[in-house]
């Protein structure tokens, strides 16, 4: 009887260590080397899902220089003479981060904590030059 204990435990003990999931890489910054449209486009709507509102207007070389976007709801307020006042709310900024996670790239929203796989977009982690 306490060999048959035994073995169940050590078979029950086996099982759990052979289940052990894989824990999944750490998120690195990434950036694009070149943007076309069909990535552009993949990230906008990346944006809208992760945020809501319109669809923002991207830079073409947006994530070539950097993993950071920060997006911005500005208020133009027509002065008498015609000319444009900015009103920044910093309450307003909407930053994403371009991500490589494992073999994915994925655009992150760090208000909410969520991110979007990316099919089209080919990033390559961010290199940081520690000199």
């Amino acid at each position: 009887m306490a060999y048959a204990i035994k073995a169940s435990c050590c078979a029950l003990v086996l099982l759990c260590v052979g289940c052990e999931q894989t824990p999944t890489p750490d998120p690195q910054p990434a950036i694009i080397k070149k943007t076309t449209v069909q990535m552009k486009n993949e990230l906008q709507h990346a944006i809208v899902t992760l945020k809501g509102g319109l669809t923002p207007r991207l830079a073409d070389n947006v994530f070539t220089n950097s993993s950071t976007l920060l997006l911005e709801r500005v208020n133009n307020l027509a002065s008498p003479l015609q000319h444009a006042i900015i009103a920044m709310d910093m309450s307003s900024v909407s930053r994403f981060e371009l991500q490589k996670r494992g073999e994915l790239c994925v655009l992150y929203f760090s208000r909410t904590h969520n991110y979007v796989p990316l099919e089209t977009v080919v990033c390559e982690p961010l290199q940081l030059d520690l000199k």
